[in-house]
């Protein structure tokens, strides 16, 4: 075996680690397609709009469905607003429909390509901007950015989001935001969040004359913070060339963890079902690499631990959807931290407490 790589293969599931450095986040198609309109060169008719508040491809093949998305994507926009950014328009929105809110819902498209204004009047012109403006691509390339569906009521309007891997990631781009009990402004507030933290989002949610996004903890579950203090990251994709594990069996669900990119896979087979990102062991405790099984799994159990094993003395209860590999090395769900993308834990791999019970 390639001593760069770590297995893990336990009763249903793997555990595959590889080792190069680099940056957590690293730009990808997910997030050099903001904004565009892709097109699949080796499939007529399959176009792709690339929202750049969660960098997930949106299916918009037929007028209706183009529709749907430009009007619950879009950014709401006042006439004086409008009216400045018809002049010079601020790089923050290309790629990005603004709708001006005071004039009967105008639509409008910025090309990201030169930062024009294409206006879109109805399901019929927002198909005919959106091949328009589309890039032709590859079924290759489209592969690396995970899809995403509005689930809309009969008028249209959506209900909930749909996203390929239970949600998608984004950074926290203030350095106090609060994290509510509810999507309001006057709710409990549960905690906050810094500019450390990198969050999973479940749900979105309009209350109050805002966005609200929905919190996989991490350290608060199931919390709701404004969408305007979220900045979306290059999004998580499954390991591309990889040798599936000999015992893995058609059928068998099994996990990669690439420790370089701080992404886990979770395969079945073959096939990637989830991937997501995770924090793994740190320089003085660092994750081991190899080919194991899973031993013992438990919903949830106490870990501690210290040197030499470990940078510092820990006793954590209750730790979630905890999966044993190789000693006291484990995948698990984290309640302490929503620090993920990078090397933080003192040698397991920590996931978001959705993500864990979702492997498991």
């Amino acid at each position: 075996m390639n001593q760069s790589k770590i297995a893990v293969l336990l009763v249903f599931l793997g555990l595959f680690l590889a080792s190069p450095v680099l940056a957590f986040g690293e730009a990808n198609n997910s997030s050099l397609s903001s904004g565009k309109i892709l097109s699949d060169s080796k499939n007529l008719g399959a176009f792709w709009y690339v929202y750049p508040g969660d960098f997930h491809r949106y299916f918009v093949g037929t007028p209706e469905e183009a529709y749907v998305v430009v009007k619950n994507l879009s950014l709401g926009i006042s006439n004086a607003d409008f009216a400045k950014i018809s002049s010079s328009t601020p790089d923050k929105l290309k790629g990005l429909f603004v709708i001006k809110v005071e004039d009967a819902g105008r639509t409008f498209y910025v090309n990201p390509a030169d930062k024009t204004l294409v206006y879109v009047q109805n399901p019929q012109s927002a198909l005919f901007v959106l091949r328009h403006f589309s890039v032709a691509t590859s079924s290759d390339y489209l592969k690396d950015i995970p899809v995403a569906k509005i689930v809309t009521d009969k008028d249209g309007k959506e209900i909930s989001r749909q996203w390929q891997y239970l949600g998608f990631w984004g950074s926290v781009n203030y350095k106090y935001v609060p994290a509510m009990k509810e999507p309001k402004l006057k709710s409990k507030k549960l905690g906050a969040y810094s500019k450390i933290n990198r969050l999973k989002i479940l749900a979105a949610k309009k209350s109050d004359g805002t966005t609200w996004y929905q919190v996989d903890g991490g350290l608060h579950p199931g919390a709701w913070v404004e969408a305007k203090f979220i900045t979306p990251l290059p999004q998580p994709t499954p390991e591309k060339i990889i040798a599936t594990p000999k015992t893995v069996k058609t059928g068998d669900y099994w996990v990669d963890v690439n420790i370089s990119r701080s992404v886990l896979t979770l395969f079945k087979g073959t096939d990637p079902v989830m991937a997501t990102y995770v924090s793994t062991g740190v320089k003085y405790s660092p994750t081991i690499t190899g080919l194991y099984n899973i031993r013992y799994k438990f919903k949830k159990t106490r870990m501690h631990g210290g040197p030499p094993a470990a940078t510092h003395f820990y006793d954590l209860k209750d730790v979630p959807w905890t999966m044993f590999y190789e000693g006291s090395y484990s995948v698990h769900g984290a309640y302490w931290h929503d620090e993920f993308g990078g090397l933080r834990s003192a040698g397991c791999t920590n996931t978001t407490i959705g993500d864990a019970k979702f492997i498991f």
